[in-house]
């Protein structure tokens, strides 16, 4: 059950605790909420909250917006340190990010390890789902911790991007808040409430432009350079010039004075 209002996004979850067997490994009755990049696999950075029955969460989100010029394209990866979505080698995907980056790097893991991957994971036809045969393997990789180690190639953090922090309020779940026609067929106690909304009209953004390329540093310390000494870059290629016209006309002469 889904409202929609002004200020946000509101749900009611009707969790059924009826359901729930006796021999369920779940602490609490209520649902689980997870905030993540849509296009991103929800690993990496995910977000989660929890909410009970009878329960109400507000989450805030806090958004950051990355920004950067098409003009860092022509700087080497390894200097400018991230990559644009259309660029890298995905298999699963050809938009670019670092959370599936990191996704496909430990799938690999598991594959060259176990020969398997987990079944939470997406497959190609010639791979094979781990299996009950397989758990001893995939925990030793979960032990040992090898299944984090850094990825080759390296998985570089994305020019353009988006990421949330969130915070959030824990209240009791009042009928008043929501319509009636949404909640008057059930009991408050099995239901459970959630509205996410931004905490600010205003986010951050952060930009990443190029300030200086070698037509800017020509263009400004060539007039500096220029206004101070009274020289230009034709000045410079006219010393250049003179230099090998009077070194030519040199070795010239010196052939003639010692002929071979």
């Amino acid at each position: 059950m889904t409202v929609v209002s002004r200020s946000g996004l509101s749900v009611v979850f009707n969790t059924e605790p009826e359901d729930y067997p006796v021999w369920s490994l779940t602490p609490f009755y209520g649902a689980k909420v997870l905030l993540s990049d849509p296009n991103d696999y929800p690993e990496t950075t995910v977000l989660y909250k929890y909410v009970t029955t009878g329960a109400a969460l507000d989450i805030k989100v806090q958004p950051r917006i990355f920004q950067s010029d098409d003009e860092l394209r022509w700087i080497k990866i390894e200097n400018r340190g991230c990559l644009f979505h259309d660029e890298g080698n995905l298999q699963h995907t050809s938009r670019y990010s670092l959370e599936t980056c990191k996704t496909e790097c430990r799938m690999k893991r598991f594959l060259d390890t176990c020969g398997c991957i987990p079944y939470k994971y997406p497959r190609e036809k010639n791979t094979r789902f781990c299996e009950f045969k397989d758990l001893e393997c995939l925990n030793n990789i979960r032990v040992t911790g090898s299944a984090m180690l850094p990825c080759k190639p390296m998985c570089y953090v994305e020019c353009r991007d988006k990421n949330y922090k969130i915070t959030s309020d824990v209240m009791p779940l009042l009928s008043d808040n929501y319509p009636s026609d949404v909640i008057k067929d059930y009991n408050l106690s099995t239901l459970s409430a959630l509205q996410v909304f931004y905490d600010k009209p205003t986010c951050t953004c952060y930009k990443q432009t190029l300030l200086i390329d070698f037509v800017f540093f020509i263009a400004t310390y060539g007039g500096v350079f220029s206004i101070s000494f009274g020289a230009s870059l034709l000045t410079f290629v006219e010393i250049v010039y003179v230099f090998l016209f009077n070194a030519i006309k040199y070795w010239q002469r010196q052939r003639r004075c010692h002929p071979t």
